[in-house]
C-alpha cells in the first residue's frame, strides 16, 4: 500500500475512534489519568467512572527542541509497551521509510501527527490519547476499554482494528 495512502487512512482511523471514545466514555474529559507500565494498562478517572485499557506507547514529542522518539529508543519504557512501536521500525526498514526506523528525529508538530497517523494505521490500532503538559506529549494507543460505572456495573467497549 501506499504510504499516503496509509497516512490518510491513519488520520481518518484517528479521528472516527477517538469520536467514538468520547462519546461513549468521555475520551478527553478525564480529571486524572495514569499509566501503569508494569500492568500495561492506561486508566482515566472521571467523576462518576472509571475507564481503563490495555496500553502500548508509540513515542513522545518535546515541542520546545522540536524531538521526537520513538518508545523503543527510549530506555524509561518497558519492552512490552513498545511492540506497536516496533512493529512500526519493522515496517519502515522493509520499507527504506527513516522516520519510521530512526531515533530521534528532529521534526514540527505537523510532521509527528503524519507519523503518529502512519503508527496507528500499520498497527492496526484502535484508540489514541496524547496527554500534552506543556513541553511533552507522549503518544499512547489502546485497546478494548473496561468501563467500571456507579452499582458496580463493568462493561468492555472494543472498536474493531481495521
Amino acid at each position: 500500500m501506499e504510504l499516503e495512502t496509509l497516512l490518510l487512512q491513519g488520520r481518518e482511523l484517528i479521528d472516527q475512534t477517538s469520536r467514538a471514545h468520547a462519546e461513549r466514555w468521555g475520551l478527553g474529559t478525564a480529571k486524572r489519568w495514569v499509566l501503569d507500565q508494569d500492568e500495561g494498562r492506561v486508566l482515566w478517572s472521571f467523576e462518576d467512572h472509571v475507564a481503563s485499557a490495555p496500553a502500548q506507547i508509540l513515542g513522545s514529542w518535546n515541542n520546545k527542541v522540536s524531538s521526537f522518539v520513538w518508545s523503543w529508543d527510549n530506555e524509561t519504557i518497558k519492552a512490552p509497551l513498545c511492540a506497536t512501536a516496533e512493529q512500526v521500525r519493522s515496517y519502515g526498514v522493509e520499507n527504506d521509510i527513516a522516520a519510521l526506523r530512526t531515533s530521534p528525529l528532529r521534526i514540527d508538530e505537523e510532521q509527528v501527527r503524519d507519523l503518529i497517523a502512519l503508527a496507528f494505521r500499520l498497527g492496526d490500532c484502535t484508540g489514541l490519547y496524547h496527554p500534552f503538559n506543556g513541553q511533552l506529549a507522549t503518544y499512547i494507543v489502546f485497546g478494548p476499554v473496561t468501563l467500571e460505572e456507579p452499582g458496580g456495573r463493568v462493561s468492555t467497549f472494543d472498536l474493531a482494528a481495521p
